[in-house]
């Protein structure tokens, strides 16, 4: 039984289990509720003793671990609202799959894997492995992969020469960039003079969602930097954000009558496909000169999708 004591108006509590002093505060002035509070804690410590963290470990608690270490908790608040009074022990692929579909009826597999599968697995086995606890598989929902826009030579002209009709050249040389180099859009906002070597024909990247990397600058690129060389001091095409860029593209777009594009379709997405479908370039190359750490993911998307269709 909890030993308590009364320290101004707040009852604090310690009990002893197997050699090891514990000692805490009830948080609250009433006796017979810090009794209860003492109670449960001494059991679940004793239970923990004998059968292990896993035996007690609530899903909420996995959670306030994983969210107290900086991860992403943006589905959580649903996953802890289905899994409130489940101990982490008992949560199977099964139950989580099934939890999905109670949670979105409505939605996809993509938003399952996204939004359920993907946030659970990672929960449990970031705990799992501060704890030395077994780890979770969850087989995902299958999706549905559809083809997505993609950027090519031919759009990229007549995007260019829309731009510069309407004293664009910037945003022109933007798409350009982005096309040849598969730069991501926050990545060539942050791109500065300092990072570009025209003589050479290369620019560093700095920042991006992987690793550094250094890209090569095909002669048309050169020039076309060359060319607004002197609009901006410092950020190479004036854009500070990717909103900024969003609406440059957006202008040029429906001035010029173009299929509208993401700025991922034009760079990255444009890239692997001129690359790929396109010129036959094999996945190890594309992946390579695109600066994807997955070939795997290369493969699936432009390879075996195709063969699908």
């Amino acid at each position: 039984m909890p030993n308590l004591k009364k320290r101004g108006d707040i009852w604090h509590y310690s009990f002893t289990v197997d050699g090891k002093r514990y000692r805490e505060t009830s948080g609250t002035g009433d006796k017979r509720l810090a009794e209860d509070i003492a109670i449960k804690h001494e059991d679940r410590v004793r239970r923990a003793a004998v059968h292990g963290q896993e035996a007690i470990l609530t899903f909420p608690e996995a959670v306030a671990e994983y969210l107290n270490d900086g991860k992403d908790g943006r589905f959580t608040a649903p996953l802890i609202r289905h899994f409130r009074k489940w101990k982490v022990k008992d949560i199977t692929g099964p139950e989580i799959r099934k939890a999905a579909k109670l949670l979105y009826p409505d939605a996809q597999p993509a938003t399952w894997n996204r939004q359920v599968i993907t946030p659970m697995r990672a929960i449990i086995n970031h705990v799992a492995e501060a704890k030395r606890l077994p780890k979770i598989s969850v087989k995902r929902f299958k999706e549905e992969k559809k083809r997505r826009p993609a950027g090519s030579s031919d759009w990229l002209n007549v995007f260019s020469k829309t731009a510069k009709k309407l004293d664009m050249p910037e945003t022109a040389a933007m798409a350009r960039f982005m096309f040849e180099t598969a730069t991501r859009v926050s990545e060539a906002c942050r791109l500065t003079w300092d990072d570009v070597n025209l003589q050479l024909g290369v620019a560093y990247l700095a920042k991006t969602k992987t690793e550094p990397r250094k890209v090569f600058l095909t002669r048309s690129m050169v020039i076309e930097l060359a060319n607004i060389r002197n609009l901006y001091p410092i950020l190479v095409f004036g854009a500070a954000n990717r909103s900024t860029a969003k609406k440059r593209f957006d202008k040029v777009i429906n001035k010029a009558g173009l299929n509208r594009l993401t700025s991922h379709e034009i760079g990255r997405h444009g890239f692997a496909t001129e690359m790929i479908r396109r010129n036959g370039v094999d996945v190890a190359t594309t992946a390579d000169h695109g600066g994807w750490k997955s070939r795997r993911l290369l493969m699936e998307t432009y390879v075996e999708g195709d063969a699908d269709r």
